[in-house]
């Protein structure tokens, strides 16, 4: 990290540049400290991954600005919202915006072990902390494991809204481990609406498929989130 990093640090943290504004070009910013535009490019780059700028997309590319929407937070171990939520004092909340029994297609048929002609739950919720609308997820539940599954067992206070929750006390399904893809996606209009934020915003989305402590497929989903997701691992060999 240069002096230039630490500055512009500085006057981002202090607000003295807003969400969404647009910082100087290069040349400018290098002629106002003193420095190489290679110096002034590197701490550019270095902010942006440090999550405090971001490129203007998809066009141009050469505008860098504060972020529009900041990350919520980081979420750890079993990634839930709504513990998480819960530590940062705030209360999660959830919308469910899609319901619907379909056919089992081949890819889902793969990574929950069914078999043709197998009906699979699909329920879309929009997850809050607080007011702030943080995650969309997508569950999807092998229907012959879920006799009787109705929308309103997951829209209780609190904890009640974990589907975990539901799943061990409602169907007596204990989650034993899970298996994670991780990739970054670029919004679409819909999920944006939702979401509240700008049309193609880079953003984490999992895919997880989760196993009971029998060794079963119990449930899939597949979440996009404004925020990080945080892991630990062994390192000791």
């Amino acid at each position: 990290m240069n002096k230039v990093f630490f500055e512009l640090e500085k006057k981002i943290k202090a607000g003295e540049f807003k969400a969404g504004e647009v910082l100087p070009p290069v040349s400018e910013l290098a002629k106002q400290f003193g420095v190489s535009e290679a110096e002034v490019a590197t701490a550019l780059s270095e902010l942006i991954y440090e999550g405090d700028l971001e490129r203007v997309r998809p066009e141009p590319l050469d505008q860098i600005r504060v972020p529009v929407v900041k990350l919520w937070n980081t979420l750890r171990g079993s990634h839930s919202i709504t513990s998480e939520a819960k530590k940062m004092g705030v209360n999660p909340g959830v919308n469910i915006i899609r319901w619907e029994l379909v056919d089992a297609w081949p890819d889902m048929q793969r990574r929950l072990a069914l078999e043709p002609g197998d009906k699979v739950q699909i329920m879309e919720r929009l997850r809050f902390a607080g007011e702030e609308p943080v995650a969309i997820e997508v569950s999807y539940f092998p229907a012959k494991f879920y006799p009787g599954i109705t929308p309103e067992m997951f829209l209780e206070d609190g904890s009640g809204q974990s589907s975990f929750a539901v799943m061990e006390k409602t169907f007596g399904l204990i989650s034993e481990k899970a298996f994670d893809e991780l990739t970054v996606v670029c919004l679409e209009k819909r999920e944006a609406d939702y979401m509240q934020m700008p049309v193609g915003t880079p953003i984490l989305q999992r895919f997880r498929v989760t196993l009971s402590d029998k060794g079963v497929p119990i449930k899939a989903s597949r979440a996009i989130w404004k925020f990080r997701a945080g892991y630990e691992m062994p390192v000791k060999h």
